[in-house]
């Protein structure tokens, strides 16, 4: 049976990466209204399920 738990990890995974990278490196690029940098916090919360994911899947294999 085919898992989907392991290419939606990878996508997590990459895509945290890339909004933690824009979050570090340009810290002023940020919404209008927001105090936070969301790319920052977006990134690391996407890197935490992307982790748990391949952790998941590879638990399950």
């Amino acid at each position: 049976m085919w898992d989907l738990r392991l290419p939606s990890g990878l996508l997590f995974v990459i895509l945290g990466a890339l909004l933690g990278l824009m979050g570090l490196l340009y810290p002023n690029a940020r919404a209008p209204l927001a105090e936070t940098n969301v790319n920052l916090v977006s990134g690391i919360l996407f890197l935490a399920f992307g982790a748990v994911l391949l952790w998941m899947a590879r638990r399950a294999s």
